[in-house]
């Protein structure tokens, strides 16, 4: 069992990598075999195509990110330390997972007709569990009277905003800023500092 595991994880993050750079069109599955170490027949045998390999890629992109959102949002903090969590983990995750943020990103500009469709099996949960939603942490703020009454899905929207929008324009903000790898840690740190006293100014009640 464990082997199994571990072969249909190497597919994954293979099958990951390879649609991250060269989209669901341009993948071959050879070249996933060949990344995962594995034959094409043993990624048949768990994913029948490379749609549904593809799928299964999107579904594991988003149960890391919102798998790591509900951690946040179910932790012992004021809902004005989750939310500065909260940014911490967006901002990390975009530049620590740049092939799935890269996935992610072509997927949305062709359409993201799959990405909606795996997204509205978590519906499911959300419905089950509101308590998980992320942006649950505003309403959780708003009604112990630390934040002002506000749109909570908005609002979070504009969050995710501010916190993505460094992985989005990163290789023309490095360039003009010159940050190297040897600053980027200190930079990313600035930048959830920066956001989180933005963001939380305007929410906090006069």
């Amino acid at each position: 069992m464990r082997q199994e595991m571990d072969t249909k994880q190497r597919i994954l993050s293979a099958a990951t990598r390879v649609f991250a750079v060269k989209g669901k069109a341009g993948a071959r599955m050879q070249e996933i075999a060949d990344l995962a170490k594995a034959n094409k027949a043993m990624i048949h045998y768990y994913y029948t195509n490379k749609d549904s390999l593809y799928e299964a890629v999107l579904d594991a992109a988003l149960g890391e990110i919102f798998g790591e959102m509900a951690r946040v949002t179910a932790a012992e903090a004021s809902p004005e330390e989750k939310v500065r969590q909260i940014i911490n983990a967006y901002v990390g995750f975009y530049v620590r997972r740049q092939d799935l943020f890269q996935l992610l990103l072509r997927e949305i500009i062709s359409g993201g007709e799959m990405l909606g469709r795996t997204a509205s099996r978590y519906r499911n949960v959300f419905e089950a569990q509101p308590e998980i939603i992320p942006a649950q942490v505003i309403q959780q703020g708003i009604d112990a009277g630390v934040f002002r009454p506000l749109n909570v899905y908005h609002t979070f929207m504009s969050l995710m905003g501010m916190a993505i929008v460094y992985a989005l324009g990163r290789p023309i903000i490095d360039t003009i800023l010159g940050i190297d790898d040897a600053e980027l840690m200190s930079f990313l740190e600035e930048r959830q500092r920066q956001i989180a006293d933005l963001l939380l100014n305007g929410l906090l009640a006069k």
